[in-house]
């Protein structure tokens, strides 16, 4: 039987040898066209993703330049603002420093009104005493309360001032942070 299939091998060994050559040929020839079709479609593929992460990059880039441009306008109205309220806070303190110099003044005269009523001659002299020492008393006392109420006055002053101050500037800069951040 090895005989029959040698001799029946050699009859037909150019023939299929002929179609083993012609369908290795096709298969070569399709496996080649289908690695260049995919190898064409990963490069279109790999072409547009990397389109498509530049597009992303530019945007991303644009974007942050946008959000440090906004940044620095925000940075650039607060400091501002805080210049405004730092010249505003000036004004006050010069205008709390001529009440309070107003006010040293007034006590001042308030000091010499109390040494003028102790030392006052007229309770030793007149008849009412008593009744001359306890007005002068009273007023020493008044002068006295109302020297404690100036410069309280004038502390509590101050601090509303910094305080309005510090408030209004707050609110100037929260308005032109929004108001401009919504346009």
């Amino acid at each position: 039987m090895t005989d029959a299939l040698i001799a029946l091998l050699k009859k037909f060994w150019k023939p299929l040898a002929a179609i083993a050559l012609v369908a290795f040929s096709l298969w070569a020839f399709s496996h080649w066209r289908y690695m260049a079709g995919h190898d064409a479609a990963d490069q279109e593929w790999q072409l547009k993703w990397s389109s498509r992460d530049t597009a992303d990059a530019a945007a991303t880039l644009k974007r942050e330049g946008q959000e440090r441009a906004e940044e620095q306008r925000r940075q650039l109205a607060a400091d501002g603002e805080r210049k405004h309220a730092e010249e505003e806070l000036a004004k006050a303190r010069a205008d709390a420093d001529i009440a309070d110099r107003a006010g040293a003044g007034l006590r001042k005269q308030l000091d010499i009104l109390q040494r003028q009523l102790a030392g006052s001659e007229t309770g030793r002299l007149s008849a009412t005493v008593a009744a001359s020492s306890a007005r002068t008393e009273a007023s020493i006392l008044l002068a006295q309360l109302l020297s404690e109420s100036d410069e309280m006055a004038g502390k509590y002053a101050a601090e509303a001032d910094r305080n309005y101050v510090a408030g209004q500037s707050c609110e100037r800069v929260y308005d032109r942070i929004t108001y401009l951040s919504g346009k």
